[in-house]
Formats: structure tokens, C-alpha cells, sequence
């Protein structure tokens, strides 16, 4: 049950990713993984949030991580 939920939120991060302007490309869910566990971002954290709080979270977090995700894709 725990791998459904982590692949549900990295689904759900990798979606808000996909919708932010700037970014046109999928990035790999390993991207995604490495990503939320660099930043200390828990499945619980996304999966009992609210999209617009979802958003917000990555959201602020790209904006000192982006090079990094878009260099690692």
C-alpha cells in the first residue's frame, strides 16, 4: 500500500510540475522521487494537501531548484 501512495504523489508532483509555465517537457518519475527527497518533501505532505496548496509548495521550491530539474532531465 505505502509504494501506491509514494507513486500517487510523485504523480500528483509531477502533474503540478507539468502544469507550471516554463516547463514543456515529462520529467521521469525518478527525477521527480530524487527531487521530493532532496527537498524533504514527504508522500503525506502531498497527498493530504490540497492542489492549490500542492502548487504552492513546489512552486516556491522550484524557484531555487529548477536549473537543477531541468539540467537532470
Amino acid at each position: 500500500m505505502q509504494c501506491y501512495q509514494y507513486l500517487a504523489a510523485i504523480t500528483a508532483v509531477a502533474n503540478t510540475i507539468e502544469s507550471i509555465p516554463g516547463i514543456h517537457h515529462k520529467l521521469p518519475h525518478s527525477v521527480i522521487a530524487d527531487w521530493m527527497a532532496g527537498n524533504d518533501i514527504e508522500p503525506e505532505d502531498v497527498l493530504f494537501a490540497s492542489r492549490d496548496q500542492i502548487t504552492a509548495l513546489i512552486e516556491s521550491l522550484l524557484r531555487d531548484n529548477q536549473p537543477r530539474i531541468l539540467h537532470a532531465a
